[in-house]
């Protein structure tokens, strides 16, 4: 079967170990894939130039050979769309032998759907600059040195995102401090370094609102019936249930008993 063309797809029985064919398929500068579906083996094979099957026969034992479906395969997609059905179809396959890249058939599956000629033989055959005739080991680790540099790229843009959360959290830290500050300004309430964590800080009740006041003064009734802390201990002091506790600062109970508001609000509490 000595032809001029350049692609040939076979069913064969199982190719011995000790077989020279793979040999001389690399002799002919051939591309070949040998594998096993469904416990049925083939053997693919492909080169840029006429294809001399009469040194191959002799070394391998033809069942059928694949180059026709309803009509005879001519075109090169043709042969590849074929082994791609077998490979596909099968349920247990095995690549047996092969001078491909390992992931040779799912990247030409995508080559296909392109349907350009120009597209498929470079990726077959490449440049002359390309690393076609390279040892399957050394496609293998050309491939993982391309995952390992995609999962680097995956690596800094998850530092990235990570950094841009810690900047935000740091940035809410300080908004949150800041708003602190303010309301510590508006209330001349000084900080815990100035004051100490335990000392009361007093301030005037002009420096409170009518609504903080009416709030202070029925938390403070509330609190004395409950039997929870006296008034006086309430305004003045720091213990728990304080005011000092509750709003971080302290009022003299004789000036607040003497303000209008206090002497209303109990008052209408008594009636």
């Amino acid at each position: 079967m000595n032809t001029s063309q350049n692609t040939f797809f076979f069913q064969t029985q199982a190719i011995p170990d000790h077989s020279i064919i793979f040999e001389e398929l690399q002799k002919q500068e051939l591309f070949f894939s040998y594998f096993q579906v469904d416990q049925k083996y083939y053997l693919f094979f492909y080169g840029q130039k006429s294809i001399d099957t009469d040194l191959i026969e002799p070394h391998i034992q033809i069942l059928e050979e694949l180059d026709r479906k309803q009509r005879k395969i001519r075109a090169l997609r043709g042969f590849f769309i074929y082994a791609l059905e077998i490979l596909e179809n099968g349920k247990d396959l095995e690549i047996l032998r092969t001078n491909l890249q390992p992931s040779f058939w799912r990247k030409l599956k995508s080559i296909l759907r392109q349907n350009k000629k120009e597209v498929l033989l470079e990726f077959l055959f490449g440049h002359k600059s390309d690393s076609i005739g390279l040892s399957p080991a050394l496609e293998e680790k050309i491939e993982n040195l391309q995952n390992q540099v995609n999962s680097l790229q995956q690596k800094i843009i998850q530092l990235e995102q990570n950094q841009t959360l810690e900047i935000k959290k740091s940035l809410s830290e300080l908004l949150k401090r800041s708003q602190t500050s303010k309301i510590d300004q508006q209330y001349n309430i000084p900080s815990n370094q100035e004051k100490g964590q335990n000392q009361p800080n007093f301030i005037t009740l002009g420096k409170i609102s009518e609504e903080d006041k009416i709030e202070i003064i029925k938390l403070g009734f509330q609190l004395q019936n409950e039997g929870k802390i006296s008034l006086k201990k309430y305004y003045e002091g720091t213990e728990t249930n304080s005011l000092f506790q509750l709003k971080g600062y302290s009022i003299k109970y004789d000036s607040i008993r003497r303000d209008n508001l206090y002497t209303t609000l109990n008052r209408n509490r008594k009636l």
